[in-house]
């Protein structure tokens, strides 16, 4: 007998093509300000304004019903 466990589909907070473009602009600012002691807040208030923007535009991905 087989058997077989179904495997969900991964969920994220974000879009993928909004963690694509959060990936890129990381990279960006990271290569910008390599030295910089305020890297870790940069890539805070990237990731920040990556997951205010996905909840004020609406999770295009999962469609309007998801919570």
């Amino acid at each position: 007998m087989n058997n077989v466990i179904p495997l969900k589909r991964s969920e994220h907070v974000i879009s993928e093509a909004e963690l694509d473009k959060l990936a890129n602009d990381i990279s960006s600012f990271a290569k910008r300000y390599p030295d910089s002691m305020c890297l870790s807040h940069g890539i805070r208030k990237l990731l920040s304004d990556a997951l205010k923007r996905e909840k004020r535009d609406g999770d295009t991905e999962r469609g309007p019903q998801a919570s």
